[in-house]
């Protein structure tokens, strides 16, 4: 007799509501373990795509000093190669002044003799006697050392100077920037002589001087007094 009221009684416990909640913390167990792993999941999917991030980083930055270490070599292969063009063109400078000169004399030389003169040398290699010969003014005048002696006694007054040799103001602006105003008289002479050619004579050259008032400080200086 007491079997079938067990049996009863555990029936009526299963049919119960505290089974249905019993099985709905389970259900719901189940749910939060789920959301678990899912979360552990992303949470691992996370971490890889930091650390590829991080890799990524670390290829750029290397990447980066690469481009950076190219550049400095590329720059110091640059210097280097403007040192070597500047030292050339210096030379090449030198060696087309040291021509021009050779060619002055050789051209004073070539005068003196058409005029009859005597070629005579002094210590400086240039033909003398020129001023006795007939040539109102020798060719020395646009030699290195008389341009520089030019060049010294033109002095502040280089602007006045380049607008007598037809030189315009933004032209001489191109001069200004240069330091010691006898450089830029000097440059003034070199340009405007290589503009004109044969045109640009001695006599132009100094009666500009003489037009600024330094004509006599000119002649004294080159010895033409």
């Amino acid at each position: 007799v007491q079997t079938p009221e067990l049996v009863l009684h555990v029936l009526r416990w299963v049919q119960s509501d505290e089974l249905d909640e019993l099985c709905g913390q389970c259900r719901q167990k189940t749910k939060v373990r789920e959301r678990f792993d899912e979360l552990k999941q992303e949470v691992w999917q996370l971490k890889q795509e930091v650390q590829q991030q991080k890799r990524q980083s670390a290829d750029k930055d290397r990447r980066m000093e690469e481009i950076e270490s190219r550049y400095e070599q590329e720059v110091q292969a640059l210097q280097q190669r403007l040192v070597a063009v500047e030292k050339a063109k210096k030379q090449s400078e030198a060696a087309l002044e040291e021509k021009l000169k050779e060619k002055d004399r050789m051209i004073a030389i070539i005068e003196q003799v058409a005029a009859g003169g005597k070629v005579q040398a002094h210590a400086g290699g240039l033909p003398m006697g020129t001023r006795s010969v007939g040539i109102d003014i020798p060719s020395f005048v646009f030699d290195v050392r008389s341009l520089t002696k030019i060049s010294s006694c033109v002095g502040v007054q280089w602007r006045a100077f380049g607008r007598l040799l037809g030189y315009t103001n933004s032209e001489l602006e191109d001069y200004n920037r240069l330091e010691a105003n006898s450089e830029k008289t000097y440059q003034l002479i070199s340009a405007w002589r290589d503009k004109l050619g044969r045109r640009a004579t001695a006599q132009l050259l100094l009666q500009a001087c003489d037009d600024i008032g330094v004509k006599g400080a000119v002649e004294d200086k080159l010895g033409l007094q």
